[in-house]
């Protein structure tokens, strides 16, 4: 892992019945020009933070099989210097599950030795518990002390792929937790005689939401 060439880390949040949708993620598997995207932006991200390198890895994470199967068809094909697609075997979805857990958390511990982190979450800019959780380990990283030593210390650089944020579809991202929020519970909760406080204090929900933290790496070839 990451000794002959660079390994870059992707997760990718698709849609799932039954599960926990915080982040809202509209469809089981990214569509043919979120892929698309995920490609170009993988392919300019990786020389804007590593250079112009000859080959690299990358490790998926996702979901759903469907979204882990069609991202490592179109790297493979569209991705200059991809080497090998990294998966671990027979990964339980089922995250309720102790082999689940066991599954999930190990997919965080190997994101968190990559170089660099893209995430996807399927039709949304929305958030992704997993993803923050795997910037955290980033820093807990006694588990590794055998392991050759991260190429950069902090935190790995981030990227977001999506269409919901203005024209672009790639973006550095920060790395810092979406912390919760007692807005959430409504304004059954929060609204009282001088007004919703945790509104006053919190602001808009929406503006959780939104893109402005996002920073478009911008190109010419950004809209494919």
């Amino acid at each position: 892992w990451g000794q002959a060439v660079p390994v870059v880390a992707l997760h990718i949040r698709a849609r799932e019945e039954g599960e926990d949708n915080d982040d809202w993620p509209t469809a089981g598997s990214p569509d043919a020009q979120s892929l698309a995207h995920l490609a170009s932006c993988m392919t300019r991200a990786i020389t804007h933070e590593l250079g112009d390198i000859p080959a690299w890895d990358v490790f998926i994470a996702a979901t759903t099989e469907a979204a882990k199967t069609a991202a490592a068809r179109v790297l493979q094909e569209k991705a200059p210097g991809l080497r090998q697609v990294l998966l671990l075997p027979r990964v339980e979805l089922n995250r309720h599950s102790g082999a689940g857990i066991v599954d999930a958390m190990a997919e965080a511990l190997l994101i968190s030795r990559a170089d660099v982190f893209f995430r996807l979450v399927v039709g949304t800019a929305g958030f992704s518990t997993f993803a923050y959780l795997s910037n955290a380990l980033r820093h807990q990283t006694a588990w590794a002390s055998s392991l050759p030593p991260l190429r950069a210390a902090g935190y790995v650089p981030n990227y977001v792929i999506t269409d919901q944020c203005r024209k672009h579809s790639c973006f550095k991202a920060p790395p810092r937790v979406r912390m919760a929020t007692i807005g959430w519970h409504g304004p059954r909760t929060t609204h009282r005689s001088c007004g919703d406080i945790a509104k006053k204090i919190e602001g808009d929900r929406a503006s959780l939401n939104d893109c402005s933290d996002l920073q478009a790496l911008e190109s010419a070839s950004d809209e494919l």
